[in-house]
């Protein structure tokens, strides 16, 4: 029994002996495996890094070579005459509220605009004037005319910092000659000072400043027929501040109303030594676009949010006998109880200070706008040669005061499919002439707009009533001062 326990403990020594040494060989061959693996990996990453670190030079040493080349081409391509031989400027053409032409570097630009008015007049002027025809009576008129014929030039020069305008006109008034109505060259130092010179409309009234193609009513008040200061030649100096909200003008020129005249002229002169000087000044008080919501007379945009400009223009001439002066209109003897009149006259040998203060609104296809005007006339030569027409006329030796003021509104009428089509407009003013004594005339207008294509492309038709017109005037339709006119006119504008 112990012989049999002994051979199996000597059994199991001999089986563990020749085990032994495959168990520990397989150990050891294990952990060099696992640092072989570990010393790969080590490797593997530190050829990883290596390779982001070429990669990423690389990518630098390209980026420092492109720029480089954008350089030298930079270099290569401020040399005008090579960019040009390899770039040659090339014309554009279209049209953007006017056919244009420009350069593709906006260097130059040309754009032509043009208008023109189909209208239709019957002037009811009463059966007799006593002051133009006494006992002779006279029939009504009526018949076609064109008004408002334009063609525009204008554009930039150089830079857009130097702008240009140049506009011809033809029409009825003027026997359909072409003539120069237009005429400047306008330079942008900034939005608050710019520089303007040659023949522009004189920053004064409210709608002398309104373009004839955005006007409510087919002409301009009676009051503008009085007050309005027209065109003059000379220069403007203005401009915009606090985010364009306030404008302001000054303008030095030759004369008013005409610029047709010249400095080097015959004995007598055919004008004064004297500038005529006017400035205005303009609040945009309400409204997203400063400048641009009142452009139009009508609320063709139909602002949501209320649009308000409000206004004062002062204007001084010491007249010494223009060539051309401003016409003005004058009470004629009252040589019976309740009979006046008009007489017309001009401004020389007179020193003139107006005053005017004036209001614009739109909102929601409403709007409205009117305009007060206050004149001075100062006889600074009465008694003395040369002698003033007014003086001689008048024999008013003192100041006398005028003035006029009108108030206008429209509005587009809630018609189904033509809710921004059709717009009714009605105007009243007056104006007052007191020289001695008093007299004074008043206006009455109404009627109704049908927007075709906004402003481009428009009918009208209206009504005026005047009881005693104070002065004539072929754009305002009035044929003689004194008449009692009642005037129907339809017109069809169309414009690009």
């Amino acid at each position: 029994m112990r012989r049999t326990i002994q051979g199996r403990f000597w059994l199991a020594g001999l089986a563990v002996a020749l085990a032994w040494p495959a168990v520990a060989g397989e150990t050891t061959e294990t952990r060099d495996i696992a640092r072989l693996e570990a010393a790969l990996q080590a490797q593997r990453a530190r050829i990883a890094a290596l390779q982001d670190r070429l990669a990423a030079g690389a990518q630098s040493t390209d980026a420092a070579r492109v720029e480089a080349m954008k350089k030298q081409i930079r270099e290569v391509l401020s040399e005008r005459e090579f960019r040009e031989s390899l770039m040659p400027s090339v014309m554009q053409a279209g049209y953007d509220k006017g056919f244009y032409i420009k350069s593709s570097d906006d260097k130059f630009k040309l754009k032509i605009n043009g208008a023109m008015q189909f209208r239709y007049t019957y002037y009811n002027q009463g059966s007799r004037n006593r002051y133009l025809m006494p006992r002779y009576k006279r029939d009504d008129r009526s018949g076609f005319d064109m008004q408002r014929i334009r063609l525009i030039f204008s554009g930039h020069t150089f830079t857009p910092d130097l702008t240009y305008l140049v506009q011809l006109r033809a029409d009825a008034p003027g026997g359909y000659r072409v003539t120069i109505r237009d005429a400047f060259v306008n330079y942008r130092f900034s939005d608050e000072f710019q520089i303007r010179a040659g023949i522009f409309k004189i920053a004064a009234t409210q709608a002398r400043l309104t373009s004839g193609k955005h006007l409510q009513l087919i002409s301009r008040s009676m009051v503008e027929a009085v007050y309005g200061l027209n065109r003059g030649l000379g220069v403007r100096l203005w401009g915009q501040c606090a985010d364009k909200r306030f404008e302001w003008f000054l303008d030095v020129t030759n004369q008013w109303v005409s610029p047709n005249d010249r400095t080097i002229t015959p004995d007598p002169a055919e004008r004064d030594n004297n500038p005529a000087i006017a400035f205005r000044a303009v609040w945009h008080a309400m409204g997203d676009k400063p400048g641009k919501d009142l452009k139009y007379e009508s609320d063709l945009a139909f602002h949501e949010s209320p649009a308000l400009d409000l206004a004062f223009h002062y204007a001084f001439n010491d007249d010494q006998y223009d060539r051309r002066g401003l016409r003005i209109p004058f009470p004629l003897p009252r040589r019976q109880p309740g009979v006046g009149g008009f007489g017309l006259t001009n401004t020389n040998g007179l020193q003139i200070n107006q005053f005017g203060l004036a209001a614009a609104f739109k909102c929601n296809g409403f709007s409205a706008r009117g305009e007060y005007i206050l004149r001075i006339v100062d006889p600074r030569r009465a008694g003395r040669r040369p002698f003033s027409p007014w003086w001689l006329l008048t024999r008013q030796a003192d100041t006398t005061v005028q003035h006029g003021a009108y108030f206008q509104m429209g509005y587009f009428l809630p018609i189904p499919g033509y809710e921004r089509k059709i717009e009714a407009v009605a105007r009243v003013g007056g104006i007052s002439a007191l020289a001695n004594g008093q007299e004074g005339a008043w206006e009455y207008a109404a009627g109704v707009n049908y927007y075709i294509h906004g402003n481009d492309l428009k009918l009208q038709a209206d009504v005026v009533k005047i009881t005693e017109a104070p002065i004539s005037s072929g754009p305002i339709s009035l044929a003689n001062v004194n008449d009692e006119p009642l005037i129907f006119r339809l017109q069809l504008q169309v414009a690009f």
